[in-house]
């Protein structure tokens, strides 16, 4: 359906919004306002924040505003949480090969560390925090990673987050576990509202993904001290592995740059390396770390190898398959 996700952050796949209505309230009380309720909350907040700041308090200065509401925030012991389903999304994504973005006006060290703290850091290939007018910039993330608009999506709770996915010419999705109310998030439109991403998830299991693109080693030679027997490992043998590598980038967005793929030459001396580097006793321990090195040094998405082993004289080889998908 989509090889290319974007996600907005906050009420999409982090809840932050007691954290949220708690600095909020803070502003509002620098100048002399009624705080908000979460109810009342919902029903007025909108982005870009400084449009409605403008509404509400039409004479406070935006640098003020911003120095009382990251006060606020800092010094708050409200804990903010993942959203039920959210993890398990895009650890989904990662599987079927979808490039995955995060677009939020959050501080950026504020969104570093939550979402370092909350284990989601890493299941995304670009961050653009602090961004104010997701609408104005939406076009600059989609030409800095060559992404197509018709594989891309933008996931998010509010009606900014539609209105800059319609901006981009990509679809918009609407989660209804965030800011806004159905009926708010209605009135911009967007292709699809679900109530949660395990929705999202099971329709996009309903209708085929479009194939990763993959890179494949094959016949790959590597010498390695192994066996059961101390015998064995005496002396190196010569094994065969066949990989399969899921590619981090799709074939039509690498523009030629090498930094965008896979560097097969030098994956092919690493793993001569990991085979040579120790004597090993079971094949299926070798076949684990070579895809787990494909993963974690040279980025796959997920990596299989078959490893062959050539002992037994009665078989043309022996061999094992084992696969690492990027965690």
């Amino acid at each position: 359906m989509f090889r290319n996700l974007i996600f907005d952050w906050s009420g999409t796949l982090c809840d932050d919004m007691a954290l949220t209505i708690e600095a909020t309230n803070y502003v509002l009380a620098q100048y002399n306002r009624e705080p908000l309720d979460r109810k009342a909350f919902r029903n007025e907040f909108q982005l870009p924040y400084p449009d409605y700041y403008a509404v509400k308090i039409p004479e406070a200065r935006l640098e003020d505003l911003e120095n009382f509401y990251r006060h606020a925030f800092d010094n708050s012991t409200t804990g903010v949480t993942i959203i039920p389903h959210a993890k398990e999304f895009v650890q989904f994504c990662r599987t079927l090969g979808i490039r995955c973005f995060i677009l939020t006006s959050m501080d950026p060290k504020a969104f570093d560390e939550q979402a370092t703290q909350l284990g989601m850091y890493d299941y995304f290939e670009h961050i653009h925090s602090g961004i104010h007018n997701k609408e104005h910039y939406i076009a600059t993330l989609m030409q800095m990673h060559g992404l197509n608009p018709h594989e891309t999506a933008f996931i998010g709770d509010m009606q900014h987050d539609i209105r800059a996915a319609h901006c981009a010419g990509i679809t918009g999705i609407g989660v209804l576990t965030g800011y806004n109310n159905p009926m708010q998030l209605a009135e911009a439109e967007p292709e699809l509202t679900v109530p949660d991403l395990a929705a999202l998830r099971a329709l996009i299991e309903r209708y085929p993904q479009p194939a990763a693109d993959t890179i494949h080693l094959n016949g790959l030679e590597l010498m390695c001290h192994i066996g059961v027997p101390e015998e064995e490992r005496a002396t190196p043998q010569r094994l065969t592995a066949d990989i399969t590598l899921t590619s981090p980038c799709p074939f039509a967005a690498m523009e030629e740059d090498i930094a965008r793929t896979i560097d097969y030459h030098a994956l092919s001396l690493r793993l001569a390396e990991v085979a040579a580097a120790e004597p090993t006793v079971l094949l299926e321990t070798l076949a684990h770390k070579l895809a787990t090195c494909c993963v974690h040094e040279f980025g796959a998405l997920q990596a299989t190898v078959e490893l062959h082993k050539y002992i037994l004289p009665q078989l043309k080889s022996t061999a094992v398959r084992t696969v690492v998908s990027k965690n």
